[in-house]
């Protein structure tokens, strides 16, 4: 009979499961009650491990905690993280899915004692769908910052959206106050610099006696928001003259927004097509406006509009659930035919938008309640359920919460930014949801399918199943960003300005005004210089072409193959202006069930970089795309090798040179095997062996070695020595640690299991301890932590100068010790670790150095073969 164990933890709730016909052990989890004194012995400190690896365990379940509607994070050290990574240690079989548990169990019982043998040699299976989708856009959010920071501010209103999938959010101008100058607009975008978690463009409000300063904020802003119909602001234009003022001096090539409700949409319309101007319709809720919009698209106007979740997925008959005051929106909620007609006209709606609008609980059940619906973190899950019903597809989302927002209002690249997001995790959306302050939703009681298991912004995790893990400030402007990129050259020498997104009808005038601007062409204007080579004929030629596309106010992809489509081709818009396609998924190599939908630029990771043919002598040379790079590779050659996939091919036919002046063990032998796991061959020489018995120079020595190989791995004892080395040497040279120098890789594999070990790098304390002032591996370690938010302690004895028998034994890391240290964090070491590490500590998983070791052959690998060209 199968032996099932069943671990104590006071974390986890027990289910009533009949078990009457398996035998169960309980064991005690002992990182929660140790009591360690100076008698301890080790056996008092038995735990967890010692079951796992004498495999006394046929199998554990642990099923990750549920808290508030999502997942623990279970890259931390939780209980629960600990007991499924010691059951993948050790090799044991491990169910992590509550549906599989049930269906276990249950089989198990109805069988009896006529169970079979469980089959160990299964490595993993899993029921969850997970797909990566890129960082989601939404493009109408209300922070309340500054001025109601109580109902919401940038940092808990940009957590939300994080929590959501968002990873850039626009924020509204109906603030307090209003953001409608300079002086307004500086204050929020201080407020958002400071606090905003994910990357943000903050909106400028037009008012009854600011259009001639509105033109001088476009380039900083989001676009121009106009309010027409009443609503929770003191920005409402009842005018037209102010109306027509605005679209005057409003910049054609930057978006122009209107909040415009029933009549407000056909009048507003007809004003945008009288002045010949793009413009963006926020929120449509209403049968008759949805369909006034797609009369206007068939007739080519230049116009896209947004829907929000509230408006998709409720209307006047859930009133009643919600209650009068809470149910209180602008535009208000819709009948049952309003609702359907939204859907029924999906190909007209160009973009999802939350109109994320918190009020706290207690306004909201008022007298007079502000209008106004929380949204951000439940925008995603409700979209995925349509999804799961048949009402959406997955490419609908991604249309219109990213492809369509970043052409639309001409958003930047946010370069390594997705989303992963579990299709099957059914859950009800709970009374509060955990990050907005505003502690009440709509869709309260509803269930769904769908949740965001993790986000990624800009290479860093920035939410794990519940938890958000960017500081506030991690968020950028994305107009700061868009600033600051250089115009690209595409064929023909055109200079192509990425922040413009310029009309045909802005085009100069005079003779005087094109002599004085630059060549600019985005897909909707040209401009020339005084010194440019174009002839006019040339610029007709090309407007010619771009008079022929619909008047559309997206700015175009800056990519060669788009732009010789443009001369050459004409092309014609669909009503939703990207045609969706028919993306093909695939499922990802280290997960069968993770389906990843290809999204150009976006989810793909980026693969260029800079060090072919360089040597590696220093952290100094490394930023933080370079490490995203070495170690995205180094994790998908891991893969490979524990998968037993064949590499050798990749470094075929290269030698590299292992050149030890001092003994080495884990460098000199993981450098070793990454080579030749990669199919090169290795030669060595030490200086016990060599003509440096001779006397011969070390210059002279990896000159000569260099000549025989392809690449040159060197330690010597000499601080300098390696740079000196690289001055004479032909080929690529790494630095294995000089002297009290540098030991660069050593700090690489020490990140990599950083990331490995706990999930992110960002966030963290990192005390380093012992021998400061000689240890080269801490000099880079610590130089490359600094391209992360960590804060970094020193403890060592005083002086750094104590002899080593003095040092060593003096801080020695004893399960004594730990016992008193976070469970939350891992123990590293560069090895040896003579006197400093008690053996018995070994077993804890808090200890990763073994680990670490291991993870320096994977780094190596990555390294060697983008060195060398193989990348």
């Amino acid at each position: 009979m199968n032996k099932f164990y069943y671990i104590a933890d006071k974390n986890y709730s027990r289910k009533k499961v009949d078990l009457s016909n398996l035998k169960v052990e309980s064991v005690q989890w002992t990182f929660e009650n140790i009591t360690v004194d100076e008698d301890s012995s080790p056996s008092e400190l038995r735990h967890l491990a010692d079951f796992l690896s004498k495999k006394q365990f046929d199998l554990v379940i642990n099923l990750p905690m549920r808290n508030g509607g999502v997942r623990r994070v279970s890259n931390f050290m939780t209980h629960g993280y600990r007991t499924r990574r010691l059951a993948i240690d050790y090799s044991v079989p491990l169910i992590t899915d509550v549906k599989c548990a049930k269906l276990l169990v249950e089989a198990m019982r109805m069988l009896g004692r006529r169970a079979p043998r469980m089959k160990t040699h299964t490595d993993c299976m899993s029921s969850r769908t997970m797909i990566k989708l890129p960082g989601l856009i939404d493009i109408h959010v209300h922070t309340r910052d500054p001025g109601s920071i109580y109902k919401e501010d940038f940092a808990s209103c940009t957590a939300a959206a994080l929590a959501g999938g968002i990873t850039m959010t626009f924020a509204m101008p109906n603030t307090n106050p209003a953001v409608v100058d300079h002086q307004s607009f500086a204050l929020a975008k201080e407020r958002a610099v400071l606090n905003a978690r994910c990357d943000y463009a903050i909106y400028v409000g037009a008012s009854s006696d600011n259009y001639n300063i509105t033109p001088e904020l476009a380039p900083l802003a989001a676009g121009l928001k106009m309010y027409l119909n009443e609503t929770f602001t003191t920005l409402r234009l009842t005018d037209l003259t102010v109306w027509i003022r605005h679209f005057q001096s409003w910049p054609k090539k930057y978006p122009l927004c209107v909040h415009a409700e029933s009549q407000t949409t056909a009048a507003v319309l007809l004003l945008a097509g009288l002045h010949n101007r793009p413009i963006h319709v926020c929120h449509v809720a209403k049968k008759e406006e949805i369909q006034i919009i797609r009369a206007a698209k068939e007739k080519g106007m230049a116009v896209t509009c947004e829907v929000c979740p509230h408006h998709l997925f409720l209307c006047v008959d859930d009133l009643e659930r919600i209650g009068p005051g809470r149910g209180q929106v602008r535009p208000i909620l819709g009948t049952k035919e309003d609702q359907q007609a939204l859907w029924d006209n999906l190909d007209v709606i160009d973009c999802f938008a939350t109109d994320h609008a918190p009020h706290t609980a207690q306004e909201k059940s008022s007298e007079k309640p502000p209008p106004g619906f929380p949204g951000l973190e439940t925008m995603l899950p409700l979209l995925l359920t349509a999804v799961h019903e048949g009402k959406l597809t997955i490419e609908d989302i991604i249309d219109k919460l990213y492809r369509n927002p970043k052409r639309i209002f001409n958003v930047p690249d946010q370069p390594n930014t997705y989303i992963e997001v579990d299709l099957d995790d059914e859950w009800v959306i709970p009374d509060a949801m955990p990050f907005s302050k505003s502690k009440w939703t709509p869709f309260a009681g509803m269930k769904v399918h769908g949740s965001v298991h993790r986000v990624v912004l800009r290479g860093e995790v920035a939410y794990v199943e519940g938890q958000v893990l960017v500081n506030p400030g991690f968020g950028q402007d994305i107009r700061e960003v868009q600033a600051k990129i250089k115009p690209q050259t595409i064929p023909n020498g055109l200079m192509v300005d990425v922040g413009c997104q310029s009309r045909p009808d802005m085009l100069p005038s005079s003779e005087e005004e094109q002599n004085s601007m630059e060549i600019c062409f985005d897909g909707n204007n040209i401009r020339h210089s005084e010194d440019s080579i174009w002839k006019k004929d040339i610029c007709a030629q090309l407007q010619n072409c771009i008079l022929n596309k619909t008047n559309v106010h997206f700015a175009l992809d800056i990519d060669s193959r788009e732009h010789t489509k443009l001369l050459t081709t004409t092309q014609q818009r669909t009503i939703s202006p990207l045609p969706i396609s028919n993306a093909t998924k695939y499922k990802s190599d280290s997960n069968p069930n993770l389906q990843l939908t290809p999204v150009p630029s976006v989810c793909s990771i980026h693969t260029s970089h800079n060090i072919i043919g360089h040597n590696i002598l220093t952290v100094d040379i490394f930023n933080k795309e370079l490490l995203k790079d070495v170690f995205n590779l180094a994790e998908s050659l891991r893969n490979a090798v524990r998968k037993e996939r064949p590499l050798d091919h990749i470094l075929r036919g290269k030698v590299m040179a292992s050149i030890f002046y001092e003994a080495s063990t884990r460098t000199s032998c993981s450098f070793a095997s990454a080579m030749e796991r990669l199919g090169g061959r290795v030669i060595y020489m030490d200086g016990s062996t060599s003509s440096v018995k001779k006397g011969e120079s070390l210059e002279d020595s990896v000159t000569v070695m260099a000549g025989y190989a392809d690449v040159v791995v060197l330690r010597h004892p000499e601080p300098g020595a390696v740079s000196r080395a690289a001055q004479q040497c032909r080929k690529p040279l790494v630095n294995a640690g000089d002297g009290v120098g540098e030991h660069p890789t050593q700090a690489l594999l020490d990140i990599f299991t950083i990331r490995d070990e706990i999930g992110t790098v960002n966030g963290l304390t990192i005390t380093m301890v012992g021998d400061l002032k000689h240890g080269r591996t801490v000099h880079s370690l610590s130089r490359l932590l600094t391209l992360y938010n960590v804060e970094l302690r020193y403890v060592c004895p005083p002086g750094l100068n104590m002899p080593d028998h003095v040092v060593c034994g003096h801080f020695v890391i004893t399960p004594q010790l730990m016992s008193r240290a976070k469970r939350k964090m891992v123990v590293m070491h560069p090895l040896p670790r003579v006197n400093e590490i008690s053996t018995e500590f070994d077993m804890d998983p808090r200890a990763a150095y073994f680990r670490q070791a291991e993870n320096g052959v994977y780094v190596r690998m990555a390294l060697l073969a983008m060195v060398l060209g193989r990348a």
